[in-house]
């Protein structure tokens, strides 16, 4: 599924365009990154700065010369200020109600959350973007609206520890590599240097987020449960959501 990105930041497409392959979206700027494509090649969403789609203070049509957005794609707006803020201006300009916004910087895996919620739907299969229901053991995770259940009970978790549960639970029973979970839910700015694109990760935000969503599991377990699901180290390698 093809993505075009227009945005200002080369970061962007830097960090989002490996783990973004793996989910089966290929990201290109428009028109000189994909010589390969075809010239009538048309995207399945776009993501753009709002910015660049909308200037400041300009209530007009949404457009970006000579690319126009195409009709009837899911559309994510990039943004900086407050969703409230931007939101009078995505509403000004007339676009369609299924626009979402995501604020700078992100990470892969809520990229590919907002362009799930702005519409854009994938092939059957079990990639990032597959419909249905996520389930393992006694937690259950609704993807399409972020709800998740353990023991039938509500498990409130941050954006960013659903993002590696979610990432868990689509490769349930094997082990799941840092360099991934580092991809898919931190977002792109985390790295010790920002002009090296390919630089690794802040090195314990890993293991901070996996102890976040570990203290979240294990806190509402089912009292006096002693089996369930549960998310195991595999020293040297990764993580392992695994369950009785």
């Amino acid at each position: 599924m093809l993505i075009h990105l227009r945005t200002a930041d080369a970061r962007i497409a830097a960090h989002m365009a490996v783990p973004l392959a793996e989910a089966g979206l290929r990201l290109v700027t428009p028109p000189d990154a994909a010589p390969d494509a075809a010239p009538d090649a048309a995207p399945d969403a776009l993501v753009a700065d709002l910015d660049l789609l909308i200037p400041p203070g300009s209530d007009a049509s949404p457009a970006l010369p000579p690319h126009p957005v195409p009709p009837g794609i899911p559309v994510v707006l990039l943004h900086a200020a407050t969703a409230r803020q931007e939101l009078r201006r995505v509403r000004a300009a007339g676009l369609p109600p299924s626009t979402r916004l995501l604020r700078v910087p992100f990470a892969a895996g809520a990229l590919v959350a907002a362009l799930r919620a702005a519409g854009l739907v994938a092939p059957p299969g079990r990639g990032p973007l597959a419909a249905g229901v996520l389930a393992l053991g006694d937690i259950v995770f609704d993807p399409a609206t972020g709800r998740v259940t353990r023991d039938f009970r509500p498990l409130a978790l941050h954006p960013q520890e659903r993002l590696l549960l979610e990432l868990l639970l689509r490769r349930a029973g094997t082990v799941v590599q840092r360099g991934d979970i580092a991809r898919w839910c931190l977002d792109y700015a985390t790295t010790p240097d920002s002009h090296a694109p390919h630089a690794p990760h802040a090195p314990h935000a890993v293991d901070v987020l996996v102890s976040r969503l570990r203290r979240a599991l294990e806190r509402d377990a089912p009292p006096g449960s002693r089996g369930g699901t549960r998310l195991r180290t595999v020293r040297g390698v990764g993580y392992r959501l695994e369950t009785d």
